[in-house]
Parts: C-alpha cells; sequence; structure tokens
C-alpha cells in the first residue's frame, strides 16, 4: 500500500566467537531454545528449522518445503523466509514446532529472504520484488485474528534484502541492493553495470519513508545485511557485485546518529557479508568468502573466529552464536550439522 494508505490503516494506533568479550552470561534452562539455524538438505534442497539450547542440545527441527533463508520472531511466532526468488515462506510455533501457515506471495511478486515483526507483533514487514516494474516493496501482513496480507509499501528502488527494526520502537531500516533481478533470468543481476545501493528509513506508525541517500564508497556493492545494537548504531553489510566499480575490499559501514563510517578492519570479510547481527553493545559480522566472523564495538574490533564458510551470526541473551558451512560455534560448543545438510547465512536468538 501506498504511504497514504499505510498511514489510514495505522491511524489511531498509537556467535561463539572464542572471544569471552562477545558472550553473555547463560541464564536459560538446557531445555529451552535460545537459537534457531536453517539446516539445508544437499540432496532436495529443501531446509528445516533446527532449535538448539545453550548447552548446545539439539531439541528439534521444523521441516519445510522450501529453501530457506531470513527469519524473524515474536513471541512463540517465527516467521522463516525462502532464499531469493522464493513465493512463499512459514509460519512455525517455537514451542510445539507445528507449521502454523504456509504464507504465499502475490502472483505479481517473489520474496527477498527477510522480514520483521512490529514490536508488538501485531504486523510483519516482509521485503519484495515487484515482477512487473523490479522495484522493490514491503508486504504488510496483520497477525492478529487470521493471518493476511493488508497491504504494501512502495520502495525507491530494486533489490530489497534485509529489514530491521529498532530494538525500541518501530522504526526499520532497509537494505536496497540496488539490483534488478527476475526469476525468468535466475538470480542474475539485470543492470550490473549502473546499479546503486542505499539504506532506506521507516517509520511505521507514521508511515513516513525516508531514503538516506547514496554514499560515497557503495558503488559496485550491493547492500544487503544490517542489524541495530542497543546504542542505536546500525551496521551495514555488503557484497561487492562489480569489481570494476568497487573501490577496495571494504563492505562494512556503522551508522552512528548522522556520521557514517566505512568500516573493515584489515579487508577481513573479503569484499563480502554474510550476516550482521547485534545486542547490547556488539555486533557480529560474517564473511564466508574468508571464513572470518568479526566481533565489533562499535568501529572497534575486539575479537575473531575462523571458520569455514562463516555464515549465520547470533547474539542475544545468554547466547553467542556462529555457523560455518558444516559447523555451529553455540555459546563455545561445537554442533556439527545434520548429515549431508549445510547451515545458511542466518541464525537467530529465540526465547
Amino acid at each position: 500500500m501506498a504511504i497514504e494508505t499505510r498511514r489510514q490503516v495505522l491511524r489511531g494506533l498509537a556467535m561463539g566467537l572464542g572471544v569471552v568479550c562477545c558472550r553473555g552470561a547463560l541464564g536459560q534452562p538446557a531445555e529451552q531454545a535460545v537459537y534457531v539455524g536453517v539446516e539445508t538438505s544437499a540432496e532436495s534442497g529443501l531446509s528445516r528449522a533446527s532449535f538448539f539450547s545453550a548447552s548446545g542440545a539439539r531439541l528439534g527441527q521444523a521441516p519445510l518445503d522450501f529453501r530457506a533463508h531470513g527469519m524473524a520472531g515474536h513471541g512463540r511466532r517465527l516467521a522463516v523466509f525462502p532464499r531469493r526468488p522464493g513465493d512463499r515462506f512459514a509460519l512455525v510455533d517455537t514451542e510445539t514446532l507445528e507449521i502454523l501457515s504456509i504464507v504465499t506471495a502475490p502472483a505479481d511478486r517473489h520474496f527477498f529472504g527477510h522480514g520483521a515483526f512490529t514490536r508488538d507483533g501485531r504486523y510483519l514487514l516482509v521485503t519484495e520484488n515487484d515482477l512487473e516494474t523490479l522495484q522493490g516493496g514491503i508486504g504488510v501482513y496483520e497477525t492478529t485474528g487470521a493471518f493476511r496480507r493488508i497491504g504494501q509499501i512502495a520502495l525507491p528502488g530494486p533489490g530489497p534484502h534485509e529489514i530491521a527494526r529498532q530494538p525500541d520502537r518501530d522504526i526499520f531500516h532497509v537494505a536496497l541492493g540496488g539490483l534488478e533481478t527476475h526469476p525468468a533470468y535466475g538470480r542474475t543481476p539485470l543492470n550490473l553495470h549502473d546499479f546503486r545501493s542505499q539504506i532506506v528509513m521507516l517509520d511505521f506508525a507514521r508511515g513516513d519513508l525516508t531514503p538516506l541517500g547514496y554514499w560515497p564508497g557503495t558503488e559496485g556493492i550491493s547492500l544487503r545485511h544490517l542489524a541495530m545494537d542497543d546504542q542505536r548504531r546500525l551496521y551495514i553489510g555488503g557484497q561487492i557485485k562489480s569489481r570494476d566499480r568497487a573501490m577496495g575490499e571494504a563492505v562494512l559501514w556503522l551508522v552512528e546518529g548522522d556520521r557514517v563510517q566505512k568500516l573493515d578492519p584489515e579487508a577481513a570479510l573479503g569484499g563480502y557479508v554474510s550476516s550482521v547481527a547485534a545486542h547490547g553493545g556488539r555486533a557480529v559480522v560474517s564473511s564466508k568468502e574468508t571464513g572470518v566472523a568479526l566481533c565489533l564495538d562499535g568501529p572497534r574490533a575486539i575479537g575473531v573466529r575462523r571458520m569455514e564458510g562463516a555464515g549465520a551470526v547470533a547474539l542475544g541473551p545468554g547466547l553467542s552464536a556462529a555457523s560455518g558451512f558444516t559447523l555451529l560455534d553455540l555459546n563455545g560448543r561445537r554442533i556439527e550439522t545434520l548429515p549431508r545438510h549445510e547451515f545458511d547465512n542466518h541464525g537467530m536468538a529465540v526465547g
């Protein structure tokens, strides 16, 4: 829906990094799930959401009928999104591991692998691609009562990927990767020679959408993943898609208020960010290309963990997790993936 319609709808609604400083204190009972990761079968290409306790115990799985990517949670509801260009996502009960529903994209859209709930859990915002215009959008779903789509918000560019909410209010940031794609051409970018990335801020309650502009140094880089810590420091990770246009290997930015800093200590990320997570005053950024999971406190690198195919990272109360292709390091415990499966780029703190 348009922003004006958005106002009408809401009017009246008021990693186990091996580094001590990145860990939280364990507080949950061992039988309670604190982490969920995506494991994908090498044979079928289908995924399952796998739940783990703080002690590293594997508690159960929720099998899915698609290849999964990102997740979003609120209370005992977990939304699991498909890898681009998937056309359906699942809602899972995190206590019973029951699939509550499978949600299908409108005929003229596909999903981009990510979404986020509002603070009260009443709405779920999902990044989408408009197959007619190849421009990005956000699908808005109401979760109370019968789960239903109530509209959409147009975005000022193509390729939206991750959407993240600020910890304490319904202000969202969206990474607009800038690449036009269409399922008829697989995942091949159609505008590689001149694409531009940007970050967009959405005040959901007010219906205000604010592009933060094109930053110098993002040429040739598709901004994909982001997370905000409790100090409202926004960490943004990109992936080099055009080396002819990119200036160096740095693909990490930190936004503090009006200040934007380009980071990437010692080019540790190798031009590719797989995942970003933040909690409290810390963030973790991973790169499957270099096998690095980098722990940060603002612009300062405070720890590093190496594992083959470093992908999913997660931080939370009593949780520090990072996974590679076949190994999950959860609170310092090493857990192997299911036989003939791989961990995907994203994991999430739950509970």
